[in-house]
């Protein structure tokens, strides 16, 4: 029996490569989504903080003028932040849904290549045990042709 050999497992092989690569994208992607999301939930603590701070502050010793002067900045600058950084996890959902696409379409790419090899080989065997049944046949009726003269 001749050994069966995929003529296009250089391609399978890439697009194994290929996806290994996309998923490995998509968890880096999925993990740099986390830390952001993890950076705006600390800036909307913060801002939380400075609420009940705020709170605490005004009913211990009422508000003047000049501390709201003080944290009016403050207030202004975490509001900003916290728009920046809700842009920054959108940005980060919508490079992870990209990578996750991209990796549907090589694990699918893949899986075709998986399957033609699998065709492939189903149809060398079927074409080696076709041979051999064609070759037991012979064996055969030279046997009986050499019994009967």
């Amino acid at each position: 029996m001749q050994k069966f050999r995929f003529r296009l497992e250089p391609v399978l092989q890439r697009r194994k490569l290929t996806y290994e690569q996309i998923s490995r994208n998509l968890a880096t992607a999925r993990q740099n989504l986390q830390t952001e999301q993890q950076k705006l939930a600390d800036l909307q603590n913060g801002q939380s903080n400075l609420q009940i701070d705020l709170q605490a502050k005004k009913q211990q010793y009422g508000f003047m003028a000049k501390d709201w002067t003080t944290y009016v900045a403050y207030i202004e600058h975490l509001d900003r932040q916290v728009r920046v950084q809700a842009t920054v996890v959108k940005q980060a959902e919508e490079r992870v849904e990209q990578v996750r696409q991209l990796m549907q379409q090589a694990r699918t790419e893949y899986e075709v290549m998986g399957k033609m090899k699998e065709k492939a080989q189903q149809e060398h065997r079927y074409q080696f045990l076709k041979e051999e049944q064609a070759f037991l046949d012979e064996v055969a009726g030279m046997k009986s042709a050499r019994s009967d003269s």
